[in-house]
């Protein structure tokens, strides 16, 4: 897994395959795959993820 961050303004779609976005906070960390769970933690554990 790659993951990358941005600076973005405007609303965000779902478009093509994608049905629905979400947004997730450390506390939705029960919601997410395995994997995410890794990103969910590095990012908390830097600051990055409340």
């Amino acid at each position: 897994m790659i993951c990358y961050t941005a600076e973005y303004t405007g609303p965000l779609v779902a478009s093509s395959e994608i049905e629905e976005s979400d947004r997730f906070g450390y506390g939705d960390r029960a919601r997410v795959s395995a994997v995410d769970r890794m990103v969910f933690d590095a990012l908390h554990a830097s600051g990055q993820l409340p």
